[in-house]
């Protein structure tokens, strides 16, 4: 087995097709197949069904795909932090945030980063721990920032508080409930909810319940900051959020906070990172400027 047949396989199956992976890499399409054919016999097994307009993965090859993308990470940090250790400012990072850490977090350590390292290139991917613990434990991700659900610490990750966070009820700026006061007088809203939990609802269930209500009407469900957004601006939606929804600049004159008289625990942001992943001064650095943040009265990062 050889870097340039895991290379090769990891093109074909990202692209589908051996003539697109030719193409896209450079290398003949005769190349690519012979490499293929020699990672398969070197394995004992087939990693993809032929077929006339391309190619799919064996379920023997979608698990060999994360192994082999791992390896392919790994050689290539290796090769990036003995670089960027000799002066060299270029790389790759690949990050994962929660909404609530994009507004909170990430929007307050990148500049700073990007003054120290502006040509590593960063991949930033939204999303909660359960949704991306796969790539982070396959070392497809360097890190993530965001809650992380209480049963989900696996051995394999080191998991970090970062700093204690709270919600707040969260509609448009020119919403006919902003005058409430009470949870109570919330109680006949339509809610919208994202979620970390499997059971959506659990997300506003126990806090209405607490106060001695009946659970409110969930009519949105949304798993992306964009979609969240659109449906608070352009509707009558309520939701309960990390108060980075309606402290970010981006936000301003778009959405507002229900100023109630109590306030409501979220989930602490975390860091999570795979332990004895060879992480890249580009990587440190980056983790540095978080925990800094986390640290700082004044959440302003210097560089």
């Amino acid at each position: 087995m050889k870097l340039n047949q895991l290379r090769d396989f990891v093109a074909v199956a990202e692209r589908g097709s051996l003539r697109a992976a030719a193409r896209e890499t450079g290398i003949a399409q005769p190349a690519i197949t012979r490499s293929i054919q020699a990672l398969e016999h070197s394995l004992g097994t087939q990693l993809f069904v032929r077929e006339a307009r391309g190619v799919h993965l064996t379920p023997v090859g979608e698990d060999f795909l994360l192994r082999a993308m791992s390896i392919l990470n790994d050689v290539r940090r290796a090769g990036e932090a003995v670089r960027q250790k000799q002066g060299a400012l270029e790389g790759e990072l690949t990050l994962g945030f929660s909404i609530a850490a994009h507004f909170g977090v990430l929007s307050e350590v990148i500049a700073a980063f990007k003054r120290r390292f502006p040509s590593v290139r960063l991949r930033l991917v939204e999303g909660f721990f359960p949704t991306l613990q796969t790539d982070l434990r396959n070392g497809l991700l360097d890190a993530y920032v965001g809650p992380v659900p209480d049963d989900a610490h696996p051995t394999d990750l080191t998991v970090t508080k970062l700093f204690d966070n709270r919600r707040v009820v969260v509609g448009r700026c020119d919403h006919p409930l902003r005058g409430a006061r009470t949870l109570a007088d919330l109680v006949e809203a339509e809610w919208m909810t994202t979620s970390i939990t499997r059971d959506a609802p659990d997300e506003l269930r126990q806090v209405f319940a607490d106060a001695g209500l009946q659970m409110p009407r969930l009519m949105y469900q949304t798993q992306s900051a964009l979609s969240a957004l659109v449906t608070l601006i352009q509707t009558d939606a309520l939701a309960m959020m990390p108060v980075q929804w309606v402290e970010a600049p981006v936000v301003e004159g778009w959405l507002d906070c229900i100023p109630l008289d109590v306030d409501f625990a979220a989930p602490p942001i975390m860091l999570v990172q795979r332990i004895g992943l060879g992480t890249t001064p580009a990587g440190e650095y980056f983790v540095h400027l978080v925990r800094q943040l986390a640290r700082s009265d004044s959440a302003h990062p210097d560089s």
